[in-house]
């Protein structure tokens, strides 16, 4: 069987820095297992359509303000649904100096 046009054989993240201000190092670990597993299950959603092209990279991702005592599982799943939206082209920023994509 042939892969479906748009349909990754693999999925790979190489996240090479994440800044988490106010996290103890267990609150951070808590993090990264949450994002890890929050973009494995988003990338793997049936029906996903990833654009066509090379890898992309994204040189900022703004996932918002999390409200105050926010556990950090919280603040994975917004970071790993904003990049998620980016990735796919639904993100609502812009591609200013600080957000968007380059390939």
């Amino acid at each position: 069987m042939t892969p479906q046009a748009g349909v990754p054989q693999a999925v790979h993240f190489d996240i090479g820095r994440i800044t988490l201000h106010g996290y103890s190092p267990p609150q951070r670990a808590r993090f990264v297992s949450t994002l890890r597993t929050r973009l494995a299950g988003l990338a793997g959603q049936p029906g996903l359509a990833w654009p066509a092209g090379p890898p992309r990279r994204i040189g900022h991702l703004d996932a918002g303000v999390l409200r105050s005592g926010a556990p950090p599982e919280e603040a994975a799943e917004r970071v790993a649904a904003a990049l998620l939206a980016e990735l796919l082209g639904q993100a609502g920023g812009g591609s200013g100096p600080r957000g968007g994509t380059t390939p």
